[in-house]
Protein backbone atom coordinates (compact mmCIF):
# COMPACT_ATOMS: atom_id res chain seq x y z
CA UNK A 1 0.00 0.00 0.00
CA UNK A 2 2.44 2.66 1.22
CA UNK A 3 5.69 0.72 1.73
CA UNK A 4 7.95 2.15 4.40
CA UNK A 5 6.49 5.64 3.99
CA UNK A 6 2.97 6.98 4.28
CA UNK A 7 3.81 9.65 1.68
CA UNK A 8 7.32 9.05 0.33
CA UNK A 9 7.36 12.10 -1.94
CA UNK A 10 6.73 14.48 0.94
CA UNK A 11 8.70 12.66 3.62
CA UNK A 12 11.87 12.54 1.52
CA UNK A 13 11.78 16.06 0.06
CA UNK A 14 15.15 17.72 -0.38
CA UNK A 15 15.63 20.72 1.92
CA UNK A 16 15.64 23.18 -0.99
CA UNK A 17 12.33 21.83 -2.34
CA UNK A 18 10.80 21.78 1.14
CA UNK A 19 11.74 25.40 1.83
CA UNK A 20 10.22 26.50 -1.48
CA UNK A 21 6.98 24.78 -0.47
CA UNK A 22 7.10 26.30 3.01
CA UNK A 23 7.64 29.81 1.69
CA UNK A 24 4.73 29.50 -0.76
CA UNK A 25 2.40 28.26 1.98
CA UNK A 26 3.66 30.80 4.52
CA UNK A 27 3.01 33.78 2.22
CA UNK A 28 -0.54 32.66 1.59
CA UNK A 29 -1.19 31.90 5.27
CA UNK A 30 0.12 35.26 6.50
CA UNK A 31 -1.86 37.14 3.84
CA UNK A 32 -5.14 35.44 4.75
CA UNK A 33 -4.53 36.00 8.48
CA UNK A 34 -3.91 39.71 7.86
CA UNK A 35 -6.97 40.09 5.64
CA UNK A 36 -9.47 37.97 7.58
CA UNK A 37 -8.53 38.30 11.26
CA UNK A 38 -8.70 41.62 13.10
CA UNK A 39 -6.61 40.04 15.85
CA UNK A 40 -3.72 39.30 13.49
CA UNK A 41 -4.12 42.53 11.52
CA UNK A 42 -3.77 44.66 14.66
CA UNK A 43 -0.93 42.49 15.99
CA UNK A 44 1.05 42.71 12.76
CA UNK A 45 0.53 46.46 12.39
CA UNK A 46 1.61 47.10 15.96
CA UNK A 47 4.87 45.27 15.22
CA UNK A 48 5.35 47.20 11.95
CA UNK A 49 4.95 44.05 9.87
CA UNK A 50 2.91 43.63 6.70
CA UNK A 51 2.43 40.53 4.50
CA UNK A 52 4.43 42.06 1.65
CA UNK A 53 7.48 42.19 3.95
CA UNK A 54 7.87 38.44 3.36
CA UNK A 55 10.38 38.22 0.52
CA UNK A 56 12.13 35.02 1.58
CA UNK A 57 11.56 32.27 4.14
CA UNK A 58 13.97 33.78 6.67
CA UNK A 59 11.80 36.91 6.75
CA UNK A 60 9.51 34.99 9.08
CA UNK A 61 11.74 36.47 11.80
CA UNK A 62 10.07 39.84 11.11
CA UNK A 63 6.75 38.46 12.40
CA UNK A 64 6.19 38.89 16.15
CA UNK A 65 5.89 35.83 18.34
CA UNK A 66 2.42 34.74 19.44
CA UNK A 67 2.08 33.84 23.13
CA UNK A 68 -0.55 31.78 24.91
CA UNK A 69 -1.25 34.68 27.26
CA UNK A 70 -2.23 36.85 24.27
CA UNK A 71 -4.76 34.28 23.10
CA UNK A 72 -6.10 33.88 26.61
CA UNK A 73 -6.58 37.64 27.01
CA UNK A 74 -8.07 37.95 23.53
CA UNK A 75 -10.54 35.19 24.31
CA UNK A 76 -11.41 36.73 27.68
CA UNK A 77 -12.13 40.15 26.18
CA UNK A 78 -13.66 39.32 22.82
CA UNK A 79 -14.21 35.58 22.65
CA UNK A 80 -12.42 33.59 19.94
CA UNK A 81 -14.12 35.32 16.99
CA UNK A 82 -11.30 37.77 16.20
CA UNK A 83 -8.58 35.14 15.86
CA UNK A 84 -10.74 32.77 13.80
CA UNK A 85 -9.47 33.35 10.26
CA UNK A 86 -12.38 31.60 8.57
CA UNK A 87 -15.77 30.75 10.02
CA UNK A 88 -16.83 28.76 6.94
CA UNK A 89 -17.16 25.01 7.28
CA UNK A 90 -16.31 24.90 11.00
CA UNK A 91 -17.07 21.42 12.28
CA UNK A 92 -15.34 21.04 15.67
CA UNK A 93 -13.73 22.92 18.54
CA UNK A 94 -11.28 21.67 21.14
CA UNK A 95 -9.56 23.26 24.11
CA UNK A 96 -6.17 23.26 25.78
CA UNK A 97 -5.86 21.39 29.07
CA UNK A 98 -5.68 24.58 31.15
CA UNK A 99 -2.34 23.59 32.67
CA UNK A 100 -1.15 27.21 32.83
CA UNK A 101 -4.50 29.05 32.90
CA UNK A 102 -8.00 29.09 31.40
CA UNK A 103 -8.38 26.77 28.37
CA UNK A 104 -7.89 28.21 24.89
CA UNK A 105 -10.24 27.16 22.12
CA UNK A 106 -8.99 25.77 18.82
CA UNK A 107 -11.41 25.39 15.90
CA UNK A 108 -11.24 22.95 13.00
CA UNK A 109 -12.76 23.04 9.55
CA UNK A 110 -13.30 19.86 7.56
CA UNK A 111 -9.98 20.45 5.77
CA UNK A 112 -8.24 20.99 9.11
CA UNK A 113 -9.44 17.63 10.34
CA UNK A 114 -8.31 16.01 7.10
CA UNK A 115 -4.75 17.33 7.42
CA UNK A 116 -4.57 16.46 11.14
CA UNK A 117 -5.76 12.91 10.49
CA UNK A 118 -3.32 12.59 7.59
CA UNK A 119 -0.31 13.73 9.61
CA UNK A 120 -1.36 11.49 12.51
CA UNK A 121 -1.60 8.51 10.17
CA UNK A 122 1.86 9.37 8.87
CA UNK A 123 3.37 9.46 12.36
CA UNK A 124 1.77 6.13 13.31
CA UNK A 125 2.85 4.53 10.03
CA UNK A 126 6.46 5.53 10.73
CA UNK A 127 6.24 3.66 14.07
CA UNK A 128 4.94 0.49 12.44
CA UNK A 129 1.15 0.86 12.33
CA UNK A 130 -0.26 -1.23 9.49
CA UNK A 131 -3.69 -2.39 8.25
CA UNK A 132 -5.21 -5.06 10.46
CA UNK A 133 -3.39 -4.12 13.67
CA UNK A 134 -5.46 -3.57 16.81
CA UNK A 135 -4.92 -0.33 18.73
CA UNK A 136 -5.90 0.35 22.33
CA UNK A 137 -6.36 4.11 22.25
CA UNK A 138 -5.93 5.45 25.79
CA UNK A 139 -5.71 9.09 24.76
CA UNK A 140 -8.57 11.31 25.93
CA UNK A 141 -11.70 11.62 23.81
CA UNK A 142 -12.98 14.81 25.42
CA UNK A 143 -12.02 18.42 24.67
CA UNK A 144 -8.40 17.26 24.42
CA UNK A 145 -8.44 15.89 20.83
CA UNK A 146 -5.54 13.40 20.50
CA UNK A 147 -7.94 10.51 21.08
CA UNK A 148 -10.04 11.53 18.10
CA UNK A 149 -7.00 12.19 15.88
CA UNK A 150 -5.55 8.75 16.61
CA UNK A 151 -8.96 7.09 16.25
CA UNK A 152 -9.57 8.53 12.77
CA UNK A 153 -5.96 7.90 11.69
CA UNK A 154 -5.99 4.24 12.72
CA UNK A 155 -9.19 3.71 10.77
CA UNK A 156 -7.74 5.51 7.76
CA UNK A 157 -4.77 3.15 7.83
CA UNK A 158 -7.13 0.19 8.04
CA UNK A 159 -6.65 -0.84 11.63
CA UNK A 160 -8.99 -1.70 14.49
CA UNK A 161 -9.33 0.82 17.31
CA UNK A 162 -10.58 0.30 20.86
CA UNK A 163 -11.67 3.79 22.05
CA UNK A 164 -11.13 3.27 25.77
CA UNK A 165 -9.93 6.81 26.48
CA UNK A 166 -7.65 8.01 29.26
CA UNK A 167 -7.17 6.76 32.83
CA UNK A 168 -8.82 3.58 34.13
CA UNK A 169 -5.62 1.54 34.58
CA UNK A 170 -7.51 -1.55 35.81
CA UNK A 171 -9.89 -1.54 32.83
CA UNK A 172 -6.97 -0.82 30.49
CA UNK A 173 -5.16 -3.88 31.85
CA UNK A 174 -8.21 -6.10 31.49
CA UNK A 175 -8.66 -5.09 27.84
CA UNK A 176 -4.97 -5.63 27.09
CA UNK A 177 -5.41 -9.18 28.38
CA UNK A 178 -8.80 -9.78 26.77
CA UNK A 179 -8.61 -7.93 23.45
CA UNK A 180 -4.88 -8.56 22.92
CA UNK A 181 -4.13 -5.27 21.10
CA UNK A 182 -0.98 -4.89 19.04
CA UNK A 183 -0.50 -1.20 19.87
CA UNK A 184 -0.99 0.93 22.98
CA UNK A 185 -1.43 4.70 22.67
CA UNK A 186 -1.30 6.58 25.99
CA UNK A 187 0.63 8.94 28.20
CA UNK A 188 3.91 7.52 29.55
CA UNK A 189 2.56 7.74 33.11
CA UNK A 190 -0.55 5.73 32.24
CA UNK A 191 1.63 3.14 30.48
CA UNK A 192 3.63 2.67 33.68
CA UNK A 193 0.45 2.41 35.75
CA UNK A 194 -0.90 -0.25 33.40
CA UNK A 195 2.41 -2.11 33.61
CA UNK A 196 2.37 -2.03 37.41
CA UNK A 197 -1.26 -3.22 37.42
CA UNK A 198 -0.39 -6.13 35.14
CA UNK A 199 2.45 -7.05 37.49
CA UNK A 200 0.05 -7.06 40.45
CA UNK A 201 -2.28 -9.33 38.46
CA UNK A 202 0.58 -11.76 37.87
CA UNK A 203 0.49 -11.31 34.10
CA UNK A 204 3.57 -12.27 32.11
CA UNK A 205 3.77 -9.47 29.53
CA UNK A 206 5.76 -11.80 27.29
CA UNK A 207 2.46 -13.58 26.66
CA UNK A 208 0.74 -10.39 25.47
CA UNK A 209 0.44 -9.33 21.84
CA UNK A 210 1.72 -5.74 22.27
CA UNK A 211 4.23 -4.82 19.58
CA UNK A 212 4.74 -1.11 20.10
CA UNK A 213 3.37 1.91 21.90
CA UNK A 214 3.20 5.64 21.13
CA UNK A 215 3.42 7.72 24.28
CA UNK A 216 2.67 11.45 24.46
CA UNK A 217 0.93 14.06 26.56
CA UNK A 218 4.01 14.49 28.73
CA UNK A 219 7.69 14.03 27.98
CA UNK A 220 8.28 10.67 29.69
CA UNK A 221 8.95 8.66 26.53
CA UNK A 222 11.78 11.05 25.65
CA UNK A 223 13.44 10.34 29.00
CA UNK A 224 15.82 7.41 28.42
CA UNK A 225 15.21 5.53 31.67
CA UNK A 226 11.44 6.05 31.48
CA UNK A 227 11.38 4.70 27.93
CA UNK A 228 13.54 1.73 28.99
CA UNK A 229 11.24 0.98 31.91
CA UNK A 230 8.09 1.07 29.75
CA UNK A 231 9.72 -1.21 27.18
CA UNK A 232 10.90 -3.64 29.84
CA UNK A 233 7.63 -3.82 31.77
CA UNK A 234 5.29 -4.00 28.75
CA UNK A 235 7.61 -5.91 26.40
CA UNK A 236 7.15 -3.54 23.47
CA UNK A 237 8.92 -0.82 21.50
CA UNK A 238 8.16 2.62 22.96
CA UNK A 239 8.04 5.68 20.70
CA UNK A 240 7.88 9.32 21.69
CA UNK A 241 4.83 11.27 20.47
CA UNK A 242 4.22 15.02 20.51
CA UNK A 243 1.46 17.51 19.91
CA UNK A 244 -0.21 20.54 21.42
CA UNK A 245 -3.83 21.53 20.99
CA UNK A 246 -3.07 24.98 19.59
CA UNK A 247 -1.11 23.41 16.70
CA UNK A 248 -2.24 19.81 16.38
CA UNK A 249 -2.72 16.93 18.79
CA UNK A 250 -0.41 14.34 17.19
CA UNK A 251 1.88 15.82 14.55
CA UNK A 252 5.41 14.74 15.53
CA UNK A 253 6.66 11.29 16.38
CA UNK A 254 9.57 8.89 16.16
CA UNK A 255 10.29 6.32 13.49
CA UNK A 256 11.64 2.82 14.04
CA UNK A 257 15.15 4.27 14.33
CA UNK A 258 14.11 5.97 17.61
CA UNK A 259 16.28 8.88 16.58
CA UNK A 260 14.00 11.65 17.80
CA UNK A 261 10.79 13.42 16.88
CA UNK A 262 10.23 13.89 13.14
CA UNK A 263 8.58 17.27 12.52
CA UNK A 264 5.86 17.55 9.86
CA UNK A 265 7.53 20.42 8.04
CA UNK A 266 5.21 20.33 5.06
CA UNK A 267 2.38 21.35 7.40
CA UNK A 268 4.28 23.39 9.99
CA UNK A 269 7.21 25.79 10.02
CA UNK A 270 9.47 24.77 12.89
CA UNK A 271 11.88 27.15 14.63
CA UNK A 272 14.01 26.81 17.77
CA UNK A 273 14.55 30.20 19.40
CA UNK A 274 16.96 31.52 22.03
CA UNK A 275 14.59 32.82 24.75
CA UNK A 276 17.05 35.57 25.69
CA UNK A 277 17.72 37.02 22.24
CA UNK A 278 14.63 36.02 20.23
CA UNK A 279 16.93 34.74 17.49
CA UNK A 280 17.16 31.25 16.00
CA UNK A 281 19.70 29.00 17.68
CA UNK A 282 22.28 27.06 15.70
CA UNK A 283 21.57 23.48 14.72
CA UNK A 284 21.86 21.19 17.75
CA UNK A 285 21.53 24.00 20.32
CA UNK A 286 18.70 24.11 22.86
CA UNK A 287 15.96 26.70 22.62
CA UNK A 288 12.21 27.27 22.70
CA UNK A 289 10.09 25.53 20.08
CA UNK A 290 8.16 28.03 17.92
CA UNK A 291 5.61 26.71 15.42
CA UNK A 292 3.66 28.18 12.51
CA UNK A 293 0.68 26.62 10.78
CA UNK A 294 1.20 26.49 7.04
CA UNK A 295 -2.16 24.99 6.00
CA UNK A 296 -4.60 25.27 8.92
CA UNK A 297 -7.73 27.19 7.97
CA UNK A 298 -9.80 28.01 11.05
CA UNK A 299 -7.41 29.14 13.79
CA UNK A 300 -3.86 29.17 12.40
CA UNK A 301 -1.05 30.00 14.81
CA UNK A 302 1.70 32.22 13.42
CA UNK A 303 5.07 31.91 15.24
CA UNK A 304 3.46 30.36 18.29
CA UNK A 305 5.73 30.31 21.34
CA UNK A 306 5.12 26.83 22.78
CA UNK A 307 7.32 27.18 25.87
CA UNK A 308 8.71 23.70 25.14
CA UNK A 309 12.48 23.31 25.00
CA UNK A 310 14.15 21.23 22.31
CA UNK A 311 17.03 20.97 19.83
CA UNK A 312 16.75 20.51 16.10
CA UNK A 313 18.82 18.67 13.49
CA UNK A 314 18.45 18.64 9.70
CA UNK A 315 20.54 15.60 8.82
CA UNK A 316 18.60 12.86 7.03
CA UNK A 317 17.44 10.15 9.41
CA UNK A 318 18.53 6.54 9.04
CA UNK A 319 14.96 5.76 7.96
CA UNK A 320 15.42 7.98 4.90
CA UNK A 321 13.08 10.76 6.01
CA UNK A 322 14.41 14.27 5.49
CA UNK A 323 12.20 16.38 7.75
CA UNK A 324 13.97 18.04 10.68
CA UNK A 325 14.22 16.06 13.90
CA UNK A 326 14.56 16.74 17.60
CA UNK A 327 16.90 13.89 18.54
CA UNK A 328 16.18 14.08 22.28
CA UNK A 329 12.54 15.05 21.95
CA UNK A 330 11.16 17.73 24.26
CA UNK A 331 13.68 18.50 27.00
CA UNK A 332 11.38 20.40 29.34
CA UNK A 333 9.24 23.51 29.60
CA UNK A 334 10.43 26.99 30.37
CA UNK A 335 7.80 27.31 33.11
CA UNK A 336 8.86 23.97 34.69
CA UNK A 337 12.46 24.98 35.26
CA UNK A 338 13.53 24.76 38.91
CA UNK A 339 16.29 26.99 40.26
CA UNK A 340 17.83 25.66 43.47
CA UNK A 341 21.25 26.10 45.03
CA UNK A 342 22.34 28.09 41.99
CA UNK A 343 21.53 25.26 39.56
CA UNK A 344 18.71 25.06 37.02
CA UNK A 345 17.09 21.69 36.35
CA UNK A 346 13.84 20.17 35.11
CA UNK A 347 11.49 17.43 36.36
CA UNK A 348 12.66 15.27 33.45
CA UNK A 349 16.20 15.34 34.86
CA UNK A 350 14.90 13.96 38.14
CA UNK A 351 12.62 11.41 36.46
CA UNK A 352 15.49 9.97 34.47
CA UNK A 353 17.25 9.21 37.78
CA UNK A 354 14.36 7.77 39.78
CA UNK A 355 13.32 5.39 36.98
CA UNK A 356 16.58 3.52 37.67
CA UNK A 357 15.13 2.24 40.96
CA UNK A 358 12.70 -0.71 40.63
CA UNK A 359 11.56 -0.21 44.24
CA UNK A 360 9.87 3.07 43.30
CA UNK A 361 6.34 3.57 42.07
CA UNK A 362 5.05 5.66 39.17
CA UNK A 363 4.22 9.01 40.75
CA UNK A 364 6.48 11.74 42.08
CA UNK A 365 6.24 15.46 42.79
CA UNK A 366 8.82 18.18 43.50
CA UNK A 367 7.89 20.76 46.15
CA UNK A 368 9.94 23.92 46.46
CA UNK A 369 9.76 26.79 48.93
CA UNK A 370 12.19 29.52 49.93
CA UNK A 371 14.53 27.30 51.90
CA UNK A 372 14.38 23.80 50.50
CA UNK A 373 13.44 21.48 47.66
CA UNK A 374 11.64 18.23 48.49
CA UNK A 375 11.21 15.26 46.18
CA UNK A 376 8.30 13.01 47.15
CA UNK A 377 8.19 9.60 45.48
CA UNK A 378 5.94 6.58 45.80
CA UNK A 379 7.64 3.33 46.72
CA UNK A 380 6.53 -0.29 46.52
CA UNK A 381 6.04 -1.81 49.98
CA UNK A 382 6.43 -5.28 48.50
CA UNK A 383 10.00 -4.47 47.49
CA UNK A 384 11.08 -2.50 50.58
CA UNK A 385 10.86 -4.75 53.63
CA UNK A 386 12.30 -2.83 56.57
CA UNK A 387 12.74 0.70 57.83
CA UNK A 388 16.49 0.35 57.27
CA UNK A 389 15.87 -0.68 53.64
CA UNK A 390 13.71 2.42 53.22
CA UNK A 391 16.36 4.70 54.67
CA UNK A 392 19.07 3.15 52.49
CA UNK A 393 16.92 3.58 49.39
CA UNK A 394 16.22 7.21 50.28
CA UNK A 395 19.93 7.92 50.80
CA UNK A 396 20.87 6.22 47.54
CA UNK A 397 18.36 8.31 45.57
CA UNK A 398 19.57 11.50 47.20
CA UNK A 399 23.20 10.65 46.42
CA UNK A 400 22.39 9.81 42.77
CA UNK A 401 20.65 13.16 42.36
CA UNK A 402 23.57 15.02 43.92
CA UNK A 403 26.02 13.12 41.74
CA UNK A 404 24.05 13.74 38.54
CA UNK A 405 22.63 17.25 39.07
CA UNK A 406 24.95 18.72 41.67
CA UNK A 407 22.20 19.57 44.18
CA UNK A 408 21.27 18.25 47.61
CA UNK A 409 17.52 17.90 48.00
CA UNK A 410 15.31 16.27 50.59
CA UNK A 411 13.88 12.90 49.49
CA UNK A 412 10.66 11.56 51.00
CA UNK A 413 9.41 8.06 50.19
CA UNK A 414 5.68 7.64 50.70
CA UNK A 415 3.00 5.00 50.14
CA UNK A 416 0.80 7.16 47.98
CA UNK A 417 0.99 10.56 46.31
CA UNK A 418 -1.98 12.50 44.99
CA UNK A 419 -0.36 14.31 42.08
CA UNK A 420 -2.40 17.22 40.69
CA UNK A 421 -3.49 16.51 37.12
CA UNK A 422 -4.83 19.07 34.68
CA UNK A 423 -6.33 17.11 31.83
CA UNK A 424 -3.83 14.30 31.25
CA UNK A 425 -0.81 16.35 32.32
CA UNK A 426 0.70 15.84 35.75
CA UNK A 427 1.79 18.91 37.67
CA UNK A 428 5.21 17.68 38.82
CA UNK A 429 6.43 20.96 40.33
CA UNK A 430 4.65 22.73 43.19
CA UNK A 431 6.24 26.01 44.23
CA UNK A 432 5.33 27.72 47.49
CA UNK A 433 7.47 30.84 47.65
Amino acid sequence: MHGEYWDKKKETLKREELEKLQFKLLKYQVKRCYENSSFYRLKFKKAGFYPWDLRKLDDVSKIPFLYKGELREEQRRYGPSRYIVTSKNLIEAYATSGTTGPPILSFWTHNDREYIVDVTARTLWAMGMRPGLKVQNAFSYELWPPGFAVHYAVQRIGGFVLPIGGGKSMLQSEFIIGIQPDVLISTPTLALRIAKRLQEMGVDTGDLSLKFGAFGGDIGAAIPNTRDLIEKLLNLDAYDYYGIIEIGPTFAGECKEKSGLHWSEDYHLVEVIDPNTGERVSEGEKGVLVLTHLVKEATPMIRYWTGDLTEIEYEKCGCGRTFARSPRGILGRTDDMISYQGINFYPSDVENIIREFPELGVEYVIRQDRDRCVLEIEYDRNLVNTKRDLENLRDEIRERIEESLGIRITVKLVDKIIVPYIGVKARRVIVNI
